[in-house]
């Protein structure tokens, strides 16, 4: 694509605008998550208990305590973000609370786990409420506020870290110590340094998710200024094919191209009975029909020059059929101005001249990012201007080169009029003009443009 010095910062305003309208929906969609998650552990509990009581006579106790608490606690604090996740109450500061508060009662939860079990800082792992850690993190990723993901990362690691230091956390457990078990080693330092390890890793990962993602986007939405940038100098049928990285199409090449002008006989004469906003509204209209018919016979309009047109087919690829194409497009053009004259919408009736040449012509972008222009440049091009300016003298409606002809798929239908070199060229050409005239009649006494 081409560089485009604006594009690179529109695109990251666009992405931090994009961010700060979603915020508020995406700690809306977390606040539900808090729900979701709080009334899970209280069903699961509840069954957990059921069951536990009917099938050993157990009870849960300090442990179905400590989930209740965990669950009342979600479902708080995701009905409170829920009430404040709308635009009028929103603050990008919540985000930052509402982590603290994920992050605080999780810890919160596991130093009264520990606690009321006189357990030391070496069973944080064995802490129920601990499994929530990797969800809490994947939860707070749907923010894409990597700021935010890291300070819970931080919160997490140090609140962990603290809580194994307040309960003493001794740094091997021997399993020969006091008739301890051997299975305790599992919960040494050397393995919790791993697992807090593991923890901050899978956190990384998530910011790094987070970051990737941005990243993303903002290589989309620079594409997308950049192609609309593109879309604002470029045919439509072009830009594209440029944003795709055609090197071809942005150095220029040479190729053989169909070429068709069109011109609206007498616009000034037209002109002269119109108020301006009807001139807009005459010229919209024109250029309405010109641009349907030209798509529906797969080509396309390289520019308006004034009354006129300059279309193209078989750029940028090449077709066998491009010159079929071209000839009856301009046929089909022909009756769609004879069915709008018969509409009699305009006080004169609209008449047209068509030219049609086939040719080598150099096609590609000139100019720069600030003002760039798709052109074809080449005798033909001016041969086609000339067939064009031709049908006044030979009263017709369309005029055609001989090479053009050739690639009909009727030849038959057309004629050769004339022979002549035209406006500055010293060989000559020969003309061809349909056998059944295309126009309601001769361009006779028509004025100049």
């Amino acid at each position: 694509m081409l560089a485009d010095p604006l594009a690179a910062p529109l695109a990251g305003d666009l992405v931090d605008g994009l961010m700060r309208r979603h915020e508020v929906a995406a700690e809306r969609l977390i606040g539900w998550l808090r729900v979701g998650i709080g009334a899970c552990v209280f069903v699961t509990v509840i069954v957990a208990s059921e069951l536990l009581h009917d099938l050993a006579g157990v009870s849960l106790g300090v442990f179905q305590r400590n989930a209740w608490i965990a669950a009342l606690g979600f479902l708080g604090v995701g009905a409170v973000s829920i009430l404040l996740a709308v635009p009028q109450r929103w603050h990008h500061g919540y985000a930052y609370l509402f982590m603290g508060l994920d992050v605080g009662l999780v810890l919160a939860i596991t130093v009264l786990a520990l606690g009321e079990r006189g357990l030391p800082g070496n069973a944080v792992p064995s802490a129920p409420i601990a499994w929530a850690i990797p969800l809490v993190l994947a939860v707070g990723a749907l923010r894409y506020d990597v700021k935010v993901q890291l300070a819970a990362i931080a919160l997490l690691a140090l609140g962990l870290v603290g809580i194994a230091a307040g309960l003493e956390h001794p740094l091997v457990l021997d399993p020969a110590a006091a008739g301890r078990p051997a299975w305790t080693q599992l919960f040494s330092m050397p393995v919790n340094v791993m697992r807090l390890t593991l923890l901050l890793l899978a956190g990384a990962a998530t910011a790094f998710g987070i970051v990737r993602s941005r990243r993303l986007l903002t290589s989309a939405v620079r594409d997308a200024v950049g192609r609309a940038s593109l879309s604002r100098f470029l045919p439509a049928e072009i830009a594209p094919r440029l944003a795709a990285g055609d090197a071809a199409l942005r150095r220029g090449r040479r190729q053989r191209a169909v070429i068709a002008f069109v011109d609206i006989r007498d616009s000034t004469g037209m002109a002269e009975g119109m108020d301006p906003e009807g001139l807009s509204r005459f010229f919209t209209a024109f250029r309405t029909r010109i641009l349907a018919c030209v798509r529906r016979h797969h080509g396309f309009v390289d520019k308006f020059i004034g009354d006129g047109a300059l279309i193209l087919f078989g750029v940028p690829d090449e077709g066998g059929d491009d010159a079929a194409r071209a000839l009856a497009f301009a046929q089909d053009l022909v009756g769609i101005v004879e069915a709008w004259n018969e509409s009699r919408e305009w006080p004169r009736a609209v008449r047209i001249g068509i030219g049609i040449h086939v040719g080598e012509v150099f096609c590609g972008i000139v100019g720069d990012e600030e003002r760039m222009e798709f052109t074809v440049l080449g005798d033909a091009v001016n041969v086609a201007s000339r067939l064009e300016q031709a049908t006044k003298r030979y009263g017709a409606v369309v005029l055609a080169s001989e090479a053009a002809v050739a690639g009909s798929s009727d030849p038959a239908a057309w004629r050769e009029v004339g022979r002549e070199p035209l406006a500055g060229r010293t060989q000559p050409i020969a003309i061809f003009a349909p056998v059944l005239p295309a126009g309601t009649g001769p361009d006779r006494g028509s004025g100049e443009d």
